[in-house]
């Protein structure tokens, strides 16, 4: 069930907001600066977990613009090029079809 992958991976994405929080609030001391990539890489990590839950809800239901939107974004996030660009062209092309409805 594609909403089960989905849900997996908001889980793990809900210890985001708290990562980013702490980030925002470092100053620019060393010490920050080295907590502040340490929090980088824990952030980095969670969407690394969350991936492949999010490409199995898109595998089962290939209509989820949403999940297609946040895989796109978190490919974009840990530097995966070349899928950011073809999640991209298919969340246009998902956007396309919505407005032709």
């Amino acid at each position: 069930n594609a909403d089960v992958y989905n849900n997996l991976a908001f889980v793990i994405l809900e210890g985001e907001a708290g990562i980013v929080e702490e980030m925002n609030n470092l100053g620019t001391s060393s010490a920050d600066n080295k907590k502040y990539d340490e929090l980088k890489d824990k952030k980095a990590k969670l969407y690394q977990e969350a991936i492949p839950h999010l490409e199995k809800a898109l595998e089962l239901k290939n209509t989820n613009i949403d999940t297609a939107r946040t895989l796109m974004n978190i490919y974009s996030a840990v530097g995966e090029t070349e899928k950011y660009k073809l999640m991209r062209a298919r969340v246009d092309e998902m956007e396309a079809s919505t407005e032709g409805n």
